[in-house]
């Protein structure tokens, strides 16, 4: 599943400098990768007002290249615009990887901008040292207009936008010092000023702009996740099952062109939640949920789709592959619960399998697959799986036998074993 944004090799390689890169973007406190990730893009892949800051400052160098003649201007100038082209593609580039939930590209636009601000901050110190109060005050305003489009624009990584300011502001600061206007020392001694007022206002930005990502991602949790287990729920299932079958079309690797589904349901459950209550039931269904996490592999994903129905997709392993897992959690389930009753309650699970391609294209056809084969196992029993089988005619369901997956292989299992179904 590719819902949360991540982070990956972004072309400029490890050690310090990445680390310093990663710090930058981060916040005052650690946030949760979602939360850091949107904060981040929020910040760098605004191409817009980007376009309109090189737009802006590509004049300003131009007016000083023309006004002064200097060398130093015209190689700021061809340095500008080989910036701003950079800084350009590497926004356009990471808002298409955006769309696949990645950030390889942030470090490298962090970089860059970096780069630019200290060549911007320094040309402006030079046309404070040129003695043209024009360029001076063109310096000035310039800086300030940049320093108030950081504080929003970049407010959701304010550790690099307050860098970025104080970048900016030192070189203008320190040349307006040396200035042969006497006046310029007043400006001097207010851009400090100015530079702490404006992170101030950045971190009420980056806490507002904070505040809002995190309701939305408690809010999308709480429509996506089941809130006694905190399990995924239905809508989640769907969302997963839609991108798996789209990988599982796309994919070249034969192991990545199938998965397998299972269905649960819950043996003796409701008759212990009718006994000793829905407190206990309650218990019981977290538990469940505990185990059933703990029985899976990390690719793994299991929802609660219904009172005490779940569905498990295990991606890369067909039916056979997945027999394991699927032994596993019964055995795990049929362990007592330690639910503050006087002794400890029993209750087990049927588990219904099946496979994709062979089960079923579609999100229906394999939970279908899967529920009748669950059903195959309460009807032989129950605390077992079944594993759905196709015939020459129409799919079958083979039980497995006292979990034993070779009971389940037709090609080892007995004639009169073999349970044929029409789908």
């Amino acid at each position: 599943m590719a819902f949360d944004h991540r982070r990956a090799d972004d072309g400029i390689g490890g050690g310090a400098l990445s680390r310093v890169v990663d710090w930058l973007t981060s916040g005052p406190r650690p946030q949760p990768e979602a939360i850091l990730s949107r904060l981040v893009l929020h910040s760098q892949t605004k191409r817009g007002t980007l376009v309109l800051a090189i737009a802006s400052t590509l004049l300003m160098v131009s007016t000083t290249a023309v006004s002064t003649g200097a060398t130093w201007a015209y190689s700021w100038l061809a340095l500008e615009v080989v910036l701003g082209v950079a800084r350009y593609l590497a926004v356009v580039r990471q808002e298409r990887l955006e769309s696949r939930g990645q950030l390889e590209s942030v470090k490298l636009v962090v970089l860059l901008t970096l780069v630019w601000t200290v060549t911007f901050g320094l040309g402006c110190g030079l046309c404070v040292l040129s003695g043209d109060l024009m360029l001076t005050l063109l310096a000035g305003m310039v800086i300030a207009g940049l320093s108030g489009g950081i504080s929003s624009r970049n407010a959701g990584t304010p550790r690099l936008a307050i860098l970025m300011i104080a970048i900016l502001a030192t070189p203008l600061a320190s040349t307006m010092l040396l200035s042969p206007y006497p006046e310029m020392a007043v400006l001097a001694l207010l851009v400090p000023i100015f530079g702490v007022a404006i992170s101030l206002i950045l971190m009420e930005n980056y806490q507002v702009l904070l505040h809002l990502f995190m309701s939305e991602e408690e809010n999308r949790r709480l429509a996506n996740a089941d809130p006694l287990t905190g399990l995924p729920n239905r809508i989640m299932q769907c969302k997963a099952f839609d991108e798996q079958l789209r990988k599982a079309a796309l994919a070249i690797d034969g192991s990545q062109r199938r998965f397998s589904v299972f269905c649960l349901d819950l043996d003796g459950f409701k008759a212990a939640n009718d006994r000793y209550g829905h407190a206990a039931g309650d218990a019981i269904l977290v538990a469940v949920a505990h185990r059933l996490r703990d029985s899976i592999r990390s690719s793994d994903m299991v929802f609660r789709v219904g009172g005490d129905e779940f569905v498990i997709l295990l991606p890369g392993l067909d039916t056979d592959q997945a027999t394991s897992i699927a032994e596993r959690i019964v055995a795990v389930i049929s362990h007592p619960f330690d639910v503050d009753q006087q002794q400890p309650l029993r209750i087990g699970v049927s588990v219904g399998i099946a496979g994709y391609p062979r089960d079923g294209r579609t999100t229906d056809e394999l939970l279908r697959s899967a529920d009748l084969a669950m059903y195959e196992a309460k009807r032989r029993g129950k605390g077992m799986f079944v594993i759905c089988r196709p015939s020459l005619n129409a799919p079958n369901l083979v039980p497995s036998l006292n979990g034993d997956p070779a009971a389940a292989d037709p090609s080892r299992a007995h004639a009169d074993d073999q349970l044929h179904f029409n789908l």
